[in-house]
């Protein structure tokens, strides 16, 4: 109880910590798939990278906004946007043969 404390008295924001992990962990996931698109050729693999690709974006996009306070107006077209692709992205690393 008391160290939780001291850490909410020194600033610590527990959600921008947990993105700046799903950020790194997303930017991983990309370089893995990279790695194993250059091995295999298989365009599934490509398909499954450009979306952790553009998850790791989204991300950035969505705690860069909070941090500075800018593409607030935007926010509300964008990250649907992006999400949608990214759904479309892995759905066809599904279903291509």
């Amino acid at each position: 109880m008391i160290l939780s404390n001291v850490f909410l008295d020194a600033g610590f924001d527990y959600g921008q910590i947990i993105d700046l992990g799903i950020m790194s962990f997303s930017i991983l996931l990309f370089v893995m798939s990279i790695t194993a698109y250059r091995n295999t050729h298989i365009k599934k693999i490509a398909f499954a990278a450009i979306a952790f690709a553009l998850f790791s974006v989204q991300l950035f996009i969505e705690y860069y906004s909070e941090a500075t306070n800018v593409l607030e107006d935007q926010l509300d077209l964008i990250l649907p946007i992006i999400t949608l692709l990214i759904l479309l992205l892995f759905f066809f690393g599904v279903v291509k043969k």
